[in-house]
């Protein structure tokens, strides 16, 4: 007895050093420099892509059909890129790039008119200024300062004030046919000649210049001129997909992000300097390398009684794409989802072997998460299915979800999240864990759904109250789209449904993001409003309570 259990043992060495050596390999070939941060549509993502397919087809993963090669492409709205008609012109003067931009938000368009200097372009009357008062901005060019009379102060009583998006509101309000900001504040941070975000546009031309351009349109008398040209950038990001086909009716989803923040041209880098390349180790290669070496454990087990769809998400840095792509596509009803298990960083678990285990509310069976830990895993866990990774995805269309996930760290959306810093036996001890899981859940059939109280849905913690939705961090349009409605939250009270898009808030306009989680935070608990919304290209508007 004593030496079988000795083989045994050294057996289960074995094939853990074995999985360890592959996950390492291939966190270290998707982190290197070489790819670049693996952007989506970027050359750098697409030989992570090619890398992937190719441990896939090793297997012996089928690529299912109607792919090329594993790989299923989708479109992601990459930003903007300035066009040729930017400029201001002043008579035979011709000012283009870099002495005059676009801001992110601005319409494209060319237009000749007088122009009206604005200070600040405040009009705030309740707080005694105005800087509208007594002049005519109609059909003309509004130049307005950056910044307020009391500078970029958060507590200042301008702070409402002081953003550029508002202030072109307030300019159109007043009839402005373009808009064109400089700064004379040396606190105030210019707004950057960056698009990489998809800023929904207003609906006139807005320029920043900088001195030389403003000191010379200061001295000049007569109409001016302005262009501004944004053209929408489409990129082809790439869900790299493999299939283990057991000819059962349910199909588990196991899926990880492979795209990062390229150089940190992607929003969402917390990295302040020069340009430099995220190589994203633990977000999200170690989730990568962990499904790979579950598909070879799966290949070679006894666990028929479901399929196992592999999917290695690209586009979740920039909202979620990859994985909103395949859950809208046809592809998905072939395939009778049974539930998803997702792993977005899990390089870096701590001395204690905590993991964290997101969607453990999304159905009954995951009670089971617990009784599984043994003595060698600590688990924590969170009941909602709603959270910033591809998993969300797949709960919105009612399957039950779990994200696996070992932490934060101050090296994440950095690019010091290098190969060198995973916790490459951590990796093992949350791939073993997952494969009991998927072992006990093996003879249950087609798990249950159940809906979570998604308290988190929607910056929860930033405000005092929240509208219970899921925004759809991928709509390139003027609003915010709701991508899903959390029971019992001031939403689905007011009748608000998936594909609205809020336009306003009470008062308050809601052209993006930023506006919408500003004009939440003008609310209280227990305060009662309107909203404000779009539903099939027809305006509508509902009583709301916080």
């Amino acid at each position: 007895m004593f030496f079988l259990l000795l083989s045994a043992s050294l057996q289960t060495l074995t094939a853990q050093s074995e999985a360890k050596d592959h996950i390492r390999d291939d966190v270290y070939f998707l982190a290197d420099d070489k790819l670049e941060g693996r952007a989506t549509g970027s050359e750098g993502e697409k030989q992570a892509a090619d890398y992937i397919a190719k441990q896939f087809a090793a297997i012996g993963l089928i690529s299912p059909d109607g792919l090329n090669n594993y790989l299923a492409s989708f479109d992601v709205n990459a930003g903007k890129a300035e066009g040729k008609e930017i400029y201001i012109s002043l008579g035979n003067d011709l000012f283009k790039t870099p002495d005059v931009y676009p801001l992110s938000f601005s319409a494209n368009g060319n237009l000749s008119a007088e122009i009206t200097f604005l200070g600040y372009g405040i009009s705030a009357p309740d707080l005694g200024h105005d800087d509208y008062a007594g002049k005519d901005v109609t059909g003309k060019i509004a130049v307005i300062q950056l910044s307020s009379p009391e500078g970029n102060n958060p507590h200042s009583k301008y702070a409402d004030h002081i953003d550029e998006r508002t202030k072109v509101l307030v300019a159109m309000l007043h009839g402005a046919k373009g808009v064109i900001f400089f700064n004379e504040d040396p606190d105030y941070e210019i707004p950057m000649r960056n698009y990489s975000r998809n800023s929904p546009r207003e609906s006139v031309p807005v320029l920043y210049a900088d001195k030389k351009v403003i000191d010379r349109i200061k001295s000049y008398h007569g109409m001016i001129g302005m262009g501004a040209e944004l053209n929408d950038v489409v990129k082809t990001g790439h869900n790299v997909v493999g299939f283990i086909d057991n000819k059962s009716e349910n199909t588990v989803v196991i899926g990880a992000h492979y795209d990062h923040l390229g150089h940190g041209e992607i929003e969402g880098s917390l990295y302040r300097g020069e340009p430099a390349i995220h190589n994203g180790a633990d977000d999200n290669a170690s989730g990568v390398a962990l499904i790979i070496q579950l598909a070879r454990m799966l290949k070679l087990s006894d666990l028929k009684n479901n399929n196992y769809l592999f999917i290695a998400f690209s586009g979740e840095e920039m909202g979620l794409f990859g994985s909103k792509a395949f859950v809208k596509s046809e592809t998905i009803k072939n395939y009778h989802v049974n539930y998803m298990l997702n792993f977005d960083m899990v390089g870096r678990i701590d001395s204690l072997n905590t993991l964290i285990i997101n969607g453990a509310g999304t159905s009954p069976e995951w009670k089971v998460l617990e009784q599984l830990k043994g003595n060698d895993i600590h688990i924590k866990t969170t009941e909602s299915g709603v959270g910033p990774s591809d998993q969300t995805s797949f709960y919105l269309s009612d399957i039950p979800v779990l994200h696996f996930f070992t932490g934060s760290h101050q090296d994440y959306h950095k690019p010091s999240d290098d190969a060198d810093k995973i916790n490459f036996d951590g990796i093992v001890t949350v791939l073993d864990y997952t494969f009991d899981l998927i072992a006990h859940i093996d003879s249950k059939g087609k798990i249950p759904f159940t809906k979570t109280n998604d308290s988190n849905n929607d910056d929860a913690p930033k405000f005092t109250v929240t509208l219970g939705v899921v925004p759809d961090y991928a709509y390139n349009g003027k609003g915010m789209r709701i991508d899903g409605v959390s029971d019992g939250k001031p939403a689905s009270h007011a009748g608000l449904l998936t594909g609205d898009v809020v336009t306003k808030l009470g008062t308050h306009d809601v052209s993006d993001m930023m506006s919408y989680m500003k004009a939440l935070s003008k609310f209280q608990k227990g305060d009662a409003t309107t909203v404000t919304f779009l539903r099939n290209g027809n305006e509508l508007t509902l009583p709301i309570q916080f």
